[in-house]
């Protein structure tokens, strides 16, 4: 006989406010640095369009907290690493330093993904708040059954693989060919890696009972 576990609703916000929150986040902290960085490089060359990255980057932080608006982890995260390879870059005059050390970035990312996530405290969770604002009922659900912890050692994973591919990019193609292929491969990875977290996601939920209850769209008044 097969036992039907009581369901329990979780109240959620509008799928397209979620959607337009998480896509604002993408771009602020993701998209727009990288049309910037590309779109400079191609008409001033690579140390202005770091520059001009960089001011991006820091403008943004700037500008949301002379609002008062909170700051976005992923936007000071990028911020944090831009700096320092511009430092780098600028110091040592080598665009293939440049270009490689994302690859520390992408380790260390790795790193505290696998080592929060052992530690019962995923940072995953707090970039996970970044771009979908959970409710209190989600989060406690899903902090209990340590999803946060065993997704975090899945993206400690995809970015241990991001790593040792661009390194394999950087050493065997040209620089044209790497920037190609690495705008292409990285998106790809990531988005498989976001889809299988969704999956396991939405096995949790069945698992656990639980029915996610979506509000609908306000109307305009």
């Amino acid at each position: 006989m097969t036992v039907l576990l009581p369901v329990d609703v979780i109240e959620m916000a509008c799928p397209s406010a979620m959607a337009v929150h998480a896509g604002r986040t993408l771009l602020i902290a993701s998209v727009i640095p990288m049309g910037v960085f590309y779109a400079t490089m191609s008409t001033l060359g690579l140390s202005a369009a770091i520059l001009v990255t960089v001011g991006w980057y820091y403008a943004g932080l700037l500008v949301r907290l002379m609002r008062h608006r909170p700051i976005i982890g992923a936007a000071m995260l990028g911020a944090g690493l831009m700096s320092v390879r511009a430092l780098v870059a600028f110091w040592t005059g080598s665009s293939y330093l440049f270009f490689l050390q994302p690859v520390a970035g992408t380790v260390a990312t790795a790193v505290s993904f696998a080592v929060t996530s052992l530690a019962g405290r995923p940072l995953l969770e707090r970039l996970a708040h970044d771009f979908v604002p959970l409710p209190p009922a989600l989060s406690q659900r899903l902090r209990a059954s340590r999803f946060f912890c065993y997704t975090s050692m899945l993206w400690a994973l995809m970015y241990a693989g991001n790593a040792v591919g661009t390194v394999w990019l950087l050493s065997s193609s040209s620089l044209g060919a790497f920037l190609l292929m690495k705008s292409v491969l990285s998106p790809l990875l990531t988005g498989a890696t976001v889809v299988i977290t969704y999956l396991l996601f939405r096995r949790l939920l069945r698992r656990e009972g639980v029915r996610l209850r979506w509000q609908p769209r306000a109307l305009p008044t």
